[in-house]
Order: structure tokens, then sequence, then C-alpha cells
């Protein structure tokens, strides 16, 4: 299937209800061409969207953040799927004119039912966090928020803060949702974000971490460890992976034992004989 469906005529019109602040008219275009898949565009004509009105606001306005804010709130309020997913790209973009209500704005879209609109909104929270360091206290703050989406989309937060003076930042922000018990907010935590995103990036000062989390008697706590190594961070440093895992060899806890299972099959895959020699050493077999 083609990655885009908006044609050249279309394009044409979207640009001419962009220069003219026709804001309704562009979701009226969208709307004709969104898939079965999601409800809503391809990705690419998203893009190309997005990134035609902030270049129009970038270019013409005399107080951009006003102008982002304006735009994003009207797209925000509105009940297309497409059009919440552009507001809440545009919206966080207007941050400092108005805190208050972008923070609110990135609540509602992060609790979306949709689940291609609550991507948008995640990524919108680590946009907001990047530009806005004051932004870290509301996202500590929304680690205990009611909504599971909401606490996904703060896990999400801290792709913003993937340089290594910042990493404490980080790991803070993870330590309270690591005994978070939704499994929404664990997959995408523990093996995703945690161990493909920072393992990766900073494997050394990621395992250090692991280890001391690894201490703590929480059966969320340690699927989170253990799962950070069920993906290609674990395959490059099985040895390390290893040293880590042993630590749940002994573990009663079915949740723990399972994911132990999980990472050590995921493991086997591309480190066999480490894998057997590490589960004959610990009685596992």
């Amino acid at each position: 299937m083609k990655d885009s469906l908006l044609n050249n005529k279309s394009k044409k019109e979207i640009l001419s209800a962009i220069n003219s602040n026709e804001y309704s008219e562009i979701v009226s275009i969208l709307e004709k061409i969104k898939t079965s898949h999601a409800g809503t565009p391809k990705t690419k004509d998203k893009r190309f969207v997005i990134r035609e009105i902030v270049k129009h606001i970038i270019d013409t306005s005399g107080d951009r953040e006003k102008d982002f804010f304006i735009a994003g709130s009207f797209y925000c309020s509105r009940k297309e799927d497409v059009s919440k997913e552009i507001g809440v790209s545009l919206i966080w973009r207007g941050y400092k004119f108005n805190k208050e209500k972008v923070k609110e704005a990135l609540l509602k879209i992060a609790g979306d039912p949709n689940w291609e609109v609550r991507e948008y909104a995640a990524n919108a929270f680590a946009d907001t966090l990047y530009h806005n360091p004051e932004f870290y206290n509301d996202v500590m703050k929304w680690t205990k928020h009611h909504s599971e989406n909401v606490r996904r989309a703060v896990v999400f937060s801290a792709l913003s803060l993937r340089e290594k003076e910042h990493l404490h930042k980080a790991f803070s922000i993870f330590e309270p949702l690591l005994f978070d018990s939704s499994k929404y907010v664990r997959k995408n935590l523990g093996p995703f974000i945690l161990g493909s995103y920072f393992g990766n990036k900073y494997p050394k000062e990621t395992i250090r971490q692991l280890k001391k989390w690894s201490k703590i008697r929480d059966e969320n706590v340690r699927w989170n460890v253990i799962m950070s190594f069920n993906n290609s961070f674990g395959n490059k440093y099985p040895g390390e992976a290893f040293d880590v895992l042993k630590n749940f060899t002994g573990d009663v806890d079915l949740t723990v034992k399972r994911a132990l299972k999980s990472t050590l099959n995921h493991l086997s895959k591309r480190h066999k004989i480490l894998v057997e020699e590490f589960t004959l050493k610990h009685g596992l077999v």
C-alpha cells in the first residue's frame, strides 16, 4: 500500500487552506483519505500537513507561541482523530503562551480512546519537556496520574532526556513507574523505552541503574528490570544481562519467573550456548 494518499491537487488545496488559515478545510481533506486501520490518514500525509502549518506560522507570525496555541487549540477541540493528532503536535509549541491550557490539552489527548492519537500525545509530552525543562515537575507529578494512558505518555516523555547529563532525571521518571501494575505502562517501560532506547545508548549507566533496581522486592519492578533485556539491548550485552538476571533465578513470584523465562528464550536465539550454561548453573533446567 502507498505510504501517501495525498495527490498533488489535494496538497495544493491544503497549502491554500493553510495560507488562508482555513483549518476546518484541512481536516475535511484529510478525512477523505483516512485508512480503515487506524481511522486516520497515512503518517506521511499527516506529517506533511503538520510541517506546512509549522512552517507557515514560523514564516508569518508576529507571535509564534500564541499562534501555535490558537491553531493547536482549534484542532485539539475537534472530534476527528486526525484533528487531535495535528492539534497536539502544534499546541505544545505554544506552551509558554498558556502553560495551564497546554497541559490540559496534553492530558486530554494522552487519554484519548484511539491508540494512534495517544502516540502523537506521547511524542508531544517528550517535545514539551525537551523545550521546557520546567515541565519536568508536572511529568513527575503525573507518574501517579489515575489514567494509565497518561502514565504511559510520561514514560515517553523521558525520551527528551537521552543525554548523559540528564540521565538521572530520566531514571527518576522511570523509578515510580517501575512499580506500576498496568500492563500498558509496563510493556512500554522495561522492554521498550528503558531497554531499547536507554540501554542501547547508555549501556554502562543503564546496567548500573538496573542493578540497583534489581534489589527492590516488588514484582513489577523486577519484571521491568528483567524485560529490559528482552530486546536488542540484551542481544548486544549478554554478559551484562546475565549478571543482572542472576538476581532473579530464585524468585518464586510467577510474574517474575515468566519474565525471566521469556527473556532467556529471547536471548537464546542469539546466544544459545550462553543461555544453556546460565540455566544449568542456576538450576533453571
